[in-house]
């Protein structure tokens, strides 16, 4: 097994998309400027033991490559963290253990965050209660902020506030939104970093969930 922090190496796209839009860290975040990623191996290391998604023809990693997703050349456990939501509670990856989790990093000042919000909220009301959760987490804002914009725009998936953006750059979510998959047993199976426009209600999206959640 390797180390997320060790760093992701994905698979080429099958698919190339067009008009992916993203924000980038705001230059005035606290610690933005003294913090870098985590250093990522090139394709040509050695590769670490296990396929973390197959993507043979009609798999399930086809389909993610397929519909603009980046999927990890090797098996990955996504990293543990532990964050307050806004109600001040503690809340940690490792409790969603058994469900499939879509993991997004966003922020409220991000344009394609509120451009692709609609149809993240439309996608956790219709899956939620298949063994789906949304776990959003939040960059480096203040918490009234952050519930503010929560209120106003009805989200009712979990919320939570990495203030310092410790999480974010474990996750290497240096432009925001960036969004993983994460399988029952805490694999990532796919990240999507910045929105081109597709909803997340799109059918091709909705077929991955769906045979992702099936028995």
């Amino acid at each position: 097994m390797t180390s997320l922090k060790k760093g992701l190496v994905f698979l080429p796209l099958v698919l190339v998309v067009a008009g992916l839009v993203a924000c980038a860290p705001k230059p005035a975040a606290p610690a933005a400027s003294a913090a870098t990623a985590p250093a990522k191996p090139a394709a040509s290391d050695p590769p670490s033991p296990g396929a973390a998604t197959d993507t043979g023809p009609g798999s399930v990693g086809q389909m993610l490559l397929k519909a603009g997703f980046q999927v990890p050349k090797n098996e990955f456990t996504a990293d543990d963290f532990t964050l307050q939501d806004l109600a001040g509670k503690s809340v940690s990856l490792s409790s969603f253990k058994g469900k499939l989790v879509f993991l997004s990093f966003w922020a409220t000042w991000c344009g394609p965050c509120k451009s692709e919000l609609p149809s993240v909220q439309a996608l956790y009301d219709r899956m939620k209660s298949k063994g789906f959760e949304i776990l959003a987490v939040d960059v480096m804002e203040e918490k009234k902020a952050v519930a503010d914009f929560v209120k106003a725009n009805k989200m009712t998936f979990p919320v939570l506030l990495d203030t310092t953006g410790s999480v974010g750059r474990t996750y290497d979510a240096g432009s925001i939104p960036t969004n993983y998959i994460v399988d029952r047993n805490g694999k990532i199976l796919a990240r999507v970093v910045g929105f081109d426009g597709t909803e997340w209600t799109a059918p091709s999206r909705i077929a991955i969930f769906e045979k992702l959640l099936s028995p």
